[in-house]
């Protein structure tokens, strides 16, 4: 007799102690958008379109952080002014944004919705070369659970700038919207 009731002890016991299932960990981003750069040393504001792809690693319910990558086709041109003689001769080059660094998030859920601050550091090639950070806002929305949309805007400037004094306060403001995919 106690055999058999260590044995539905330990039967019950296996059934309470199972867990959960555990909620994804990792996301994979990717969003298409816009930026706009600030004025070049010529004065000229430049704009693309482009994408933004990033993976995360979910820590808790309310931080992520990880790697992201974007590339914005025209945003990173330059007007350049050459005074050849008596005339100026202005010619645009028409350079990407490529940008590559990290990223964190930090988010609550609200059902159905989730807004989060978003803050990174980023490698930034465009009319100049820079280390930068970026702070910004995001707004995810869940139609159906397996479909997250998402869209954010970030201001993105420098920390350190490798190609020219003048360009120093160079910045980029960025808007984009997208779809998550997690597991």
């Amino acid at each position: 007799m106690k055999a058999l009731f260590a044995g539905g002890l330990l039967v019950a016991g296996s059934a309470w102690a199972q867990e959960a299932p555990r909620p994804p960990d990792m996301e994979l981003g990717v969003s298409v958008g816009a930026a706009f750069s600030g004025k070049d040393v010529e004065g000229e504001s430049h704009r693309g379109v482009g994408a933004r792809l990033h993976l995360l690693k979910h820590l808790g319910r309310y931080f992520s952080v990880g790697p992201e990558a974007a590339i914005y086709a025209k945003a990173g041109s330059e007007m350049d002014v050459t005074f050849d003689g008596g005339q100026h001769s202005y010619n645009l080059v028409n350079k990407p944004l490529f940008q590559v660094g990290g990223l964190a998030r930090l988010g609550i859920d609200l059902g159905g919705f989730r807004p989060a601050a978003l803050f990174g550091v980023s490698y930034n090639h465009g009319s100049v070369v820079n280390l930068g950070y970026s702070v910004g806002a995001e707004l995810e929305v869940r139609p159906v659970e397996w479909l997250p949309l998402s869209a954010d805007v970030r201001v993105h400037r420098n920390l350190y700038n490798y190609t020219r004094e003048t360009d120093e306060q160079q910045q980029y403001v960025t808007l984009g919207v997208g779809w998550r995919m997690r597991w």
